[in-house]
């Protein structure tokens, strides 16, 4: 019986170990076409459709835009688990967290996807910007202001 109890405790312990963060793991973000320094990048962290659908982030990290030069900037994730992503980014320039519109419905501020680059109005599929996570990795986002 108590080798049950050991063997047990060995698998839940594995699993546990092999879900979490890796530390050798980062993703780079490198934004380009920031029009200013004010506010922060909001970057939001999606896994799946359905998550980026209902517009809720398995992870939201906030990127401070002091160190905008010629309009670029670098971020960097790390610990995160071997998988696949997607981010979505909001260039939140007055700090309130949320996309601003103007009055006739057109975003204020700047968006931007992973490797993805929005040509139209219209809101891209996970698929879209989606990558998968192993090592270290470099996603690129242009940030788009209509």
């Amino acid at each position: 019986m108590k080798f049950f109890k050991v063997l047990f405790f060995i698998l839940v312990s594995f699993s546990f170990l092999s879900s979490s963060s890796n530390p050798d793991t980062s993703i780079l973000i490198k934004f380009s076409n920031i029009r200013n320094n004010k506010g922060k990048i909001q970057i939001q962290v999606y896994k799946d459709q359905t998550t980026f659908a209902k517009e809720t982030p398995w992870k939201v990290y906030y990127a401070d835009k002091e160190g905008v030069k010629d309009k670029t900037l670098s971020f960097r994730i790390d610990n995160l688990p071997e998988g696949t992503y997607g981010i979505a980014i909001l260039d939140d320039e007055n700090n309130n967290r949320e996309m601003d519109w103007s009055f006739i419905m057109l975003p204020k501020e700047g968006f931007g996807f992973s490797n993805y680059y929005l040509s139209a109005l219209r809101k891209p599929k996970f698929d879209d910007f989606k990558f998968y996570l192993k090592g270290e990795v470099s996603v690129y986002v242009k940030v788009k202001y209509v």
